[in-house]
């Protein structure tokens, strides 16, 4: 008996870590109302698998755009469910009334994924997961109430914690810091090394230190199975669309998180915008200011 429950503990774990997003909302792919449409085109009732982010009550199953539609044209969206008309005192942009966080449910402490005999993420995540339980898990349908989607712990220790996107399959990295340095100018934090004959009037040839905060990134045990880079604005909005700002720790406070876009209206390209991982907002910013950093990563599987 002893054998028994222990293999289908293991074909459990395995299941965990094996699926990019394990809600129970993963057949939304369906093609319920097929019609003639261009390969890479959106269809006109857009796309199948593409998550709504109308308000929900935690818990209840993440429906996509399409079966929004769907739903709402046949008069079948629960209003006790889904609210059309949003609950002022629950519908914010994030609180302990709508989004239960990974530090409400208490944040893993125990070091995991981090040594050099790991083959790939997914053996990472298990040891994390081993280890530190539900602590390295949050799922977005559980703990929230719009379109979030699956975060799950890939490495920990005291100076490193780095977490799965089960929407994109992209990683995430802790808040950097360098010589207990956490605040970064833009050059440096992006790699640009650009004079100021590029850009007119910032030269990121001397601002960049020659190095990428994020490209030159190696993290102890991990080596090169991730490589990462500076998130693009649009990065950040789709993160935070999928949870981030409930599942990391937030940068210190009022630094805001530089991306890797240039605000386009600014005259001579000197300013970029920086994402608050307190409500989810973009805020242009010098690129010769300072503030915090997170890197993106594409894993190796």
């Amino acid at each position: 008996m002893k054998h028994t429950n222990s293999l289908l503990g293991l074909g459990l774990l395995t299941l965990l870590v094996s699926c990019g997003d394990v809600s129970s909302n993963n057949k939304m792919g369906q093609n319920r109302n097929p019609e003639r449409s261009t390969p890479g085109v959106e269809g006109s009732n857009g796309e199948d698998n593409l998550r709504s982010h109308i308000h929900r009550e935690k818990g209840a199953t993440v429906i996509s755009y399409a079966d929004e539609i769907l739903k709402t044209i046949a008069n079948d969206l629960s209003v006790k469910s889904y609210r059309i008309i949003p609950s002022m005192e629950t519908d914010s942009e994030g609180s302990s009334k709508n989004v239960t966080t990974v530090t409400d449910n208490g944040r893993p402490t125990v070091t995991c994924g981090m040594t050099d005999t790991f083959s790939g993420i997914d053996a990472r995540i298990t040891d994390c997961f081993q280890k530190n339980g539900d602590k390295a898990l949050w799922e977005g349908f559980r703990f929230a109430s719009a379109g979030e989607g699956t975060w799950k712990l890939v490495a920990l220790d005291s100076n490193t914690e780095i977490w799965f996107d089960g929407r994109t399959g992209m990683v995430w990295s802790e808040v950097k810091k360098v010589n207990d340095v956490s605040l970064f100018n833009w050059c440096k934090a992006s790699g640009n090394q650009d004079d100021d004959s590029n850009i007119g009037g910032v030269d990121c040839n001397s601002l960049a230190d020659k190095t990428s905060l994020c490209v030159d990134s190696l993290t102890t045990g991990i080596g090169k199975q991730i490589r990462w880079r500076l998130p693009t604005r649009n990065d950040m909005l789709q993160a935070d669309l999928n949870g981030i700002r409930f599942v990391h720790k937030k940068e210190t406070a009022g630094t805001g998180l530089w991306t890797a876009t240039m605000v386009a209206g600014v005259a001579g390209r000197t300013d970029a915008w920086i994402y608050n991982s307190t409500n989810g907002t973009l805020l242009p910013a010098p690129v010769s200011s300072s503030h915090s950093v997170r890197c993106i990563g594409t894993p190796d599987r």
